[in-house]
């Protein structure tokens, strides 16, 4: 039993991934070109709305180019099938609705094939420029990049909670304004949770599928039927109105069957939207799913993620241990402190370029972050200025955007600045040698013993540098001391 579930898991992982879905594409592009039948157009924007989703959401991460080229490069063939496939099901709705010889029908059908004529003709020419061969490079360059997130990791966790919040906002507009309008938003929102789920968290898709899949669907419904009720009024000129009227009447019976059905999947206590909640993050799970989609980020564009990963650790290990000297006020706020976190892991993302003037550039990088849900702008900005000054110039006055901050701001991100310096500092040669560091003070000096640490001129020299402006803000002598080893503890990465 064991081994045919690994089979069946295998399977599964196989018709899954960026990499198969861009193959798909190649497949299926074949058969449309051959006949854009509803069957074909369908199966190809599925395809292609695949691969578009997840380029979407591994930008967020990955700044490869080739993700939005790839994206880029399908838009006229997906939205040219897209306005084919919105013809092919207006008219299976008629087709289906229409009494024999309906006067109203039949107009409207015969404009309905002048326009999937002219759709097909578009998609013709879009099928024809589209480039397989480029196609094809794409699919082996991004394949391996996108294994970097694993399915179902706390990344993809925090993603799908984003996707879910507009979700429910756009949800909850609607079920206010009732507008045609909004219940569209709530479907395209909607759609992006499910493709989200759908591509990268596998646990969840099996579980919630079938109801995302059904709101989904009497959602679209309700938007066909919106366009039907305008199609109708179009080519109503010369009908009786009674004819309209009736028409008119029952597209908007149907519709209002299908809202019903969904507002009584998506109100109450047994509410869809409880059911999604409580299966993603929350609590202390979202701290960390937040701080796993940082660290991914930054693993993208830092060129030597393991030392931010090491210094991270070390300035946390300083954090707590001036916490416990009562250095300073800063170091008991539980806020200051994951403010910290995130600046040391994100200090270095300005090396993506290169190195000459790198802290500054990982200010202006870190300060364009959209925050993580539960945090606010106000504090990615104080890790974007922590970071920029983790190295060369100290915070001054001179400095527009330290100088922007209130008095107490200022205050924090200068004692955070001095900790991350320190902690840059003990892991200069990215080498990870100091395994732990612990912190003592007295009356004349605060002492921090590092583990690993050997005491030389060229070390103390760089210390000197990093540990001034900690000097300054305690007013005493920084004193930095080797420490007996401790057994190595595997370093494990933030953003698993």
């Amino acid at each position: 039993m064991a081994s045919r579930t690994h089979i069946v898991t295998a399977r599964k992982e196989q018709r899954a991934g960026l990499a198969h879905f861009m193959a798909r594409v190649l497949k299926e592009r074949d058969r449309a070109a051959k006949k854009l039948d509803p069957d074909s157009v369908h199966d190809l924007r599925v395809a292609l709305r695949r691969c578009r989703t997840m380029a979407d959401a591994l930008s967020t991460f990955d700044p490869e180019k080739s993700l939005r080229a790839m994206k880029k490069a399908s838009r006229r063939t997906f939205r040219s099938l897209g306005q084919l496939r919105d013809v092919q099901v207006m008219r299976e709705w008629i087709k289906k609705l229409a009494p024999a010889g309906d006067p109203l029908a039949s107009r409207l059908l015969e404009s309905l094939a002048q326009s999937e004529a002219a759709a097909k003709a578009e998609s013709t020419a879009a099928l024809n420029e589209f480039d397989a061969h480029k196609w094809r490079r794409w699919s082996r360059d991004l394949a391996e990049r996108s294994r970097r997130i694993a399915p179902d990791s706390l990344v993809f966790q925090h993603l799908a909670l984003e996707r879910c919040l507009e979700a429910r906002e756009a949800h909850r507009f609607a079920m206010r304004s009732r507008s045609r309008v909004s219940w569209h938003r709530v479907r395209i929102a909607l759609k992006h949770f499910r493709y989200t789920v759908e591509n990268f968290l596998p646990s969840h898709h099996e579980e919630w599928i079938t109801d995302l899949k059904l709101v989904q669907d009497l959602l679209g419904e309700v938007h066909d039927l919106d366009v039907m009720r305008t199609e109708f009024r179009r080519v109503a000129a010369g009908v009786e109105s009674s004819e309209l009227e009736q028409w008119l009447a029952h597209i908007e019976a149907l519709r209002a069957e299908r809202l019903s059905a969904y507002r009584a999947k998506t109100s109450g206590k047994n509410s869809l939207w409880n059911v999604w909640f409580a299966g993603l993050p929350a609590g202390p799970r979202l701290e960390e799913a937040a701080f796993a989609t940082l660290a991914t980020w930054a693993s993208f564009r830092d060129p030597n993620f393991d030392h931010s990963l090491k210094v991270t650790s070390l300035a946390l290990e300083l954090f707590d241990g001036f916490s416990t000297s009562l250095l300073n006020h800063t170091f008991r706020d539980a806020e200051a402190r994951r403010i910290l976190q995130a600046a040391s892991l994100l200090h270095d993302v300005g090396r993506v370029k290169k190195d000459a003037g790198h802290h500054k550039r990982s200010f202006r990088m870190i300060s364009k972050l959209t925050p993580p849900i539960g945090w606010t702008k106000d504090e990615i900005f104080s890790a974007a200025l922590v970071a920029r000054y983790h190295r060369s110039a100290e915070p001054r006055l001179e400095h527009k955007d330290y100088a922007s901050l209130q008095p107490a701001e200022q205050e924090r991100v200068g004692w955070l600045a001095a900790t991350l310096r320190v902690a840059d500092g003990l892991d200069s040669d990215h080498r990870g040698r100091i395994l732990k560091v612990s912190v003592q003070r007295d009356r004349t000096a605060l002492i921090i013993r590092a583990a690993g640490y050997v005491h030389d001129v060229d070390s103390a020299a760089m210390l000197a540098r990093k540990k001034h402006l900690l000097e300054t803000l305690c007013e005493c002598p920084v004193v930095i001391q080797p420490a007996e080893s401790q057994p190595a503890t595997r370093l494990t990465s933030i953003a698993s």
